[in-house]
C-alpha cells in the first residue's frame, strides 16, 4: 500500500493542482498516438495542438458512428482506430439492438489495472480493518465469449482479477474460475458455499448491491442444504461442473460441523450473523442502485462502512472514490480527456463544452470522453453532478443516465426525482421497497408505479400513489403544473409479487446484459419497457 501511494496516488494528487494542463498533455498524448489511424487521418489529428482544435476538427461521436471503424480494425487488422491492437473487447448493451464492443487496448488495460491499484489504496486508507481478513468480490470473467474473427470477449474486471498480485488473490473467498459457470442459480450456490467456509470476511465488493441482496435471499432458500454441505463437506452442485473446476472447488469446501450447528440456530441468515466482520463493502451507491443498497444495510453488520465504487462503465472508469460514506469521487484526469456539457445547455441543443478545470460546485453536466481505446469525443449519456474539489480538480457524483428522462406534457421528469420521491415517502410511510418501474404512458398520458415492496407486506396502494404524486410535485415544478391542469393523470400504483425484481434482470440479462453490471432504468416509457409485469401483478 506505500508502493500504491507513491506510484498512483501521489502523482494524481499533484495532477488536481492543475487539471487543465494535465488534460491539455493527456490529449496531447492521444492524438499523437493515433494520428496514422484512418480516423486519425480523416480528421487530421496531426495538426491539432489543442482541445479547441479537437473539438473543431472531431464532432461529437456516438458508438454507431464509430462501429465501422471498430469493425475494421477487427476483420482486417488495420489501424482504423487505434494504433494498438485490441487485446480484447469489452461487451455493452447498444442503443440499436446490437452489442457494443469496446476495444481494450494494452494501454487502456494498463491505466484500469493502475485505477484499480490507486482505488485499493484509498480504500486502505479509508478503512485499513477491511484488509484483515478475506475479501468477497464478485466480477465478471475474463473470457465471455468469441466474436466472429476470434477476438475474446470478456469483461475488464475478470482480466484485472486475473492479472492481481498472488499475495493479493489469496485474500479473496472467491477463484476467478467460478465467473465462468454460466447458470446463475449454481454459480450463486457456488459463490455461496465458499463464502460460508470463511467465517472472517471483511471486505464486500460488487457493482450493484442487489447481487449481494440475491446472495443472502438464496442463502435462507437453501439454508438446510448449504448448510448440511458446510457440515459435512460435500457439495453435489459441483458435481455438474467440469471436472477441473470441480477439483478445484472440492479442495476449498473443508467440512465446519461446529460453524454449521452454530448458523442454524439462526432463524434468518444475514451478512451481520454469518460474517459478523465485515467492515467495508464497495458498491454503487448512486441511482437506481441506491435502492437496493438501502435494503442490504440492515442486513449488514451495524459497523460496516460503505464505499462508492465510483462512477463506471464498459468504456472507462470515469471518477475514483476518495472516502467511505461520500459520493462524489475523482475523474482519472492523467488517464482520459474529458469534457462537459451543462445539462440545459445541452438540452436546449446549445452546448457549451468545457473542461474539468471549468465545472461548478452544484451544477449538472453530460459527460463526453476520449479514451485510449479510440473512443474520440464520445457522448456517454451520462450526467453527473459536482460535489467539491480536490485542489482543482472537481469530484463528480453519478446522477443518472440521460435517458433516465420522460416528457409527456413537458413535465421533463428525472430518473433521480422518481427515486428521491418513492424512498421519501417510503421511509415516511413506514414501507420498504426492493424494486421499482416508474413508466410514462404515452397514450393516457400518466406514469404507473410498478413495486415489489421488500417485506411482501402492501400498505394502501392509493394514499401512498397519492403522496409519491404530490412528493413528484414538489422536486418538479412542470410535473406540478401538468397534473394540477390535469393534463396528467394521476400517478397509478401497482404492487408486485415477490421475486419481480429478480424476474425483471434475469430477463434483462438473458437479452445480453452483464449481470454484474446490470442497472434497471427506474424511468421508461412504456414503448420502451421490454419486460411484462403481467405474471406478478400482487
Amino acid at each position: 500500500m506505500r508502493a500504491y501511494e507513491a506510484l498512483y496516488w501521489r502523482p494524481v494528487e499533484r495532477c488536481a493542482s492543475a487539471p487543465d494542463r494535465a488534460q491539455r498533455q493527456v490529449l496531447a498524448t492521444l492524438l499523437a498516438s493515433n494520428r496514422d489511424t484512418r480516423f486519425g487521418r480523416e480528421h487530421h489529428f496531426s495538426e491539432i495542438r489543442d482541445p479547441a482544435q479537437f473539438q473543431e476538427r472531431v464532432p461529437i461521436q456516438e458508438y454507431e458512428q464509430l462501429r465501422p471503424y471498430i469493425d475494421e480494425q477487427r476483420t482486417t487488422g488495420a489501424a482504423a482506430l487505434t494504433s494498438e491492437t485490441p487485446l480484447f473487447y469489452a461487451q455493452t448493451s447498444g442503443t440499436t439492438g446490437r452489442p457494443k464492443y469496446i476495444p481494450i487496448t494494452p494501454t487502456l488495460l494498463a491505466y484500469h489495472k493502475r485505477e484499480q491499484a490507486l482505488f485499493s489504496y484509498l480504500q486502505y486508507r479509508a478503512c485499513p480493518a477491511a484488509f484483515d481478513g478475506k475479501a468477497w468480490g464478485i466480477m465478471g470473467a475474463s473470457v465471455e465469449g468469441h466474436l466472429d474473427t476470434g477476438q475474446v470477449v470478456g469483461s475488464v474486471s475478470g482480466h484485472l482479477y486475473r492479472s492481481m498480485p498472488r499475495v493479493i488473490q489469496r485474500r479473496f473467498v472467491i477463484p476467478p474460475d467460478v465467473s465462468t459457470i454460466a447458470d446463475y442459480h449454481l454459480k450463486y450456490l457456488v459463490i455461496l458455499r465458499l463464502a460460508l467456509n470463511e467465517p472472517s470476511i471483511t471486505y464486500l465488493g460488487s457493482p450493484n448491491p442487489s447481487t449481494f441482496l440475491r446472495l443472502i435471499g438464496l442463502l435462507n432458500e437453501q439454508k438446510e442444504m448449504l448448510l448440511h454441505s458446510l457440515a459435512t463437506g460435500t457439495f453435489e452442485p459441483l458435481e455438474s461442473l467440469e471436472p477441473p473446476l470441480r477439483a478445484a472447488l472440492a479442495e476449498r469446501l473443508t467440512p465446519m460441523p461446529d460453524r454449521s450447528a452454530s448458523l442454524a440456530r439462526h432463524d434468518e441468515l444475514t451478512f451481520a450473523n454469518v460474517w459478523p466482520d465485515i467492515r467495508l463493502i464497495t458498491t454503487w451507491t448512486g441511482g437506481s442502485c441506491g435502492i437496493a443498497l438501502g435494503q442490504l444495510r440492515g442486513k449488514l453488520p451495524a459497523s460496516t462502512a460503505v464505499m462508492e465504487l465510483g462512477y463506471q462503465s464498459s468504456e472507462c472508469r470515469g471518477t475514483i472514490a476518495l472516502n467511505v460514506e461520500t459520493t462524489g469521487g475523482l475523474p482519472p484526469l492523467n488517464h482520459h480527456f474529458f469534457e462537459f456539457v451543462e445539462q440545459s445547455a445541452w438540452d436546449d441543443g446549445r452546448p457549451v463544452f468545457r473542461m474539468l478545470g471549468e465545472l461548478e460546485a452544484g451544477r449538472a453536466y453530460y459527460v463526453i470522453i476520449t479514451t485510449a481505446s479510440g473512443l474520440y469525443r464520445y457522448f456517454m449519456n451520462d450526467l453527473v453532478e459536482v460535489t467539491g474539489f480536490l485542489q482543482a480538480t472537481p469530484l463528480l457524483r453519478f446522477v443518472q443516465k440521460g435517458k433516465g428522462v420522460t416528457s409527456l406534457t413537458g413535465e421533463k421528469l428525472y430518473e433521480a426525482q422518481t427515486i428521491d420521491s418513492v424512498s421519501s415517502i417510503a421511509s415516511r410511510c413506514g414501507f420498504s421497497s426492493s424494486f421499482f418501474v416508474m413508466v410514462a404512458d404515452e397514450q393516457e398520458p400518466g406514469y404507473r408505479l410498478f413495486l415489489e415492496p421488500g417485506d411482501g407486506r402492501r400498505s394502501d396502494g392509493p394514499a401512498i400513489a397519492a403522496q409519491i404524486d404530490h412528493r413528484l410535485g414538489e422536486l418538479n415544478i412542470e410535473y406540478h403544473g401538468k397534473r394540477a391542469s390535469g393534463r396528467l393523470k394521476p400517478l397509478d400504483l401497482v404492487w408486485l409479487k415477490r421475486g419481480a425484481g429478480e424476474a425483471y434482470k434475469m430477463a434483462y440479462v438473458r437479452a445480453g446484459q452483464r449481470e454484474g453490471q446490470f442497472k434497471p432504468v427506474v424511468l421508461q416509457y412504456r414503448k420502451d419497457l421490454k419486460f411484462a409485469f403481467d405474471d406478478y401483478l400482487a
